[in-house]
């Protein structure tokens, strides 16, 4: 667990740690103060539960904001759950606002723009949750954003009282509860959304159903990450190993060769692209998970009959004009097995 008080800091190196805590729980934000210095107070706690994040935040910053731009400074698409436990606080987001008091429930999604306004002194409970854990699709998620989740509701309830324990109790969670209860969150969050959008179907449907997509969400999200590995995919999914590659059979996927013909195929893209035509053969393969160029080149031409340079040099003549695109270049073939 990480916790931070920046009252033990000198007044005027208040706001520049909280903005750097808030980077860190929010992504890319602006944070708007009190006008005096001496009046700044936060306190947070953050831990890992599994995949997620959970975190008790109190504090008396005026404004919290995310303006729009690209999101490359946020690992990957995640929302945010916040618990209101006390202060008044007033959430917009996709053209929505609501005001949130406390045992009052909202989500944010951390890649659209948004504006947080907090009254005085504010305590919330938050789970940050990557989207592709919880199995729905962002446009679906986009419709309930900055929408009050009252606890007059039993599922938001239940949510919040959950969230509670697990926010209070995150100093004694070792790895293995971790693990037990990263799930029920998980199914609790998505009963709460999907309840609230009044999709009753996808309320019912089982998260074990959604499985495959979110695999596959994650491997994509992670494919240049030469660590991705069967046991990191199946511990991010809180799955067995076996399980992961039964489900991936039953879609008739072999996870080694999926995960190779995807990556083959980011190389081919900048390859072709006059905007790493000064970047290295070597370089574009170890960025995208390849241990080495000569096992890159061989399983490139394996799957598409020419080898890297010969890639490179005949979509170079093929954007001046000076030659047609060969057959060879356009087929795309299974890529071999071949261990790195």
């Amino acid at each position: 667990m990480k916790r931070f008080d920046v009252g033990s800091l000198p007044p005027n190196d208040r706001a520049e740690a909280i903005r750097e805590v808030s980077r860190m729980l929010n992504g890319r934000s602006e944070v708007e103060f009190p006008s005096n210095p001496d009046r700044i107070r936060a306190v947070t706690t953050t831990s890992a539960l599994g995949a997620m994040e959970i975190s008790s935040i109190h504090w008396n910053v005026a404004a919290l904001r995310r303006t729009a731009g690209p999101t490359t400074d946020d690992v990957e698409p995640h929302i945010f759950v916040g618990l209101q436990k006390s202060g008044v606080s007033r959430f917009a987001q996709g053209g929505r606002q609501a005001e949130i008091r406390p045992g009052d429930l909202v989500l944010l999604q951390n890649v659209n723009p948004y504006d947080v306004f907090f009254h005085d002194t504010v305590t919330t409970f938050t789970v940050r949750v990557p989207n592709h854990l919880l199995g729905l699709p962002s446009s679906l998620l986009s419709r309930i954003t900055s929408v009050r989740l009252g606890f007059e509701r039993p599922v938001v309830d239940t949510a919040a009282a959950f969230i509670s324990r697990l926010v209070r109790n995150q100093a004694t969670i070792g790895e293995t509860d971790a693990g037990l209860l990263a799930q029920p969150c998980i199914e609790l969050i998505r009963a709460m959304v999907t309840t609230g959008l009044g999709r009753d179907d996808l309320a019912r449907e089982p998260l074990h159903h959604t499985l495959l997509q979110r695999v596959m969400s994650y491997i994509l999200l992670h494919l240049a990450e030469r660590d991705l590995s069967a046991e990191r995919i199946a511990a991010e999914h809180h799955i067995s190993v076996r399980q992961l590659y039964l489900t991936l059979s039953q879609a008739g996927i072999s996870l080694g060769d999926w995960v190779r013909s995807q990556r083959l195929e980011k190389c081919k893209l900048e390859l072709a692209s006059p905007a790493y035509q000064f970047t290295t053969i070597e370089a574009i393969a170890y960025r995208w998970g390849f241990a080495s160029a000569p096992h890159f080149s061989r399983v490139f031409k394996a799957a598409y009959g020419v080898s890297p340079r010969e890639w490179r040099h005949g979509s170079r003549r093929l954007l001046t004009g000076t030659e047609r695109r060969p057959d060879s270049l356009e087929a795309v073939k299974e890529p071999l097995r071949e261990d790195r």
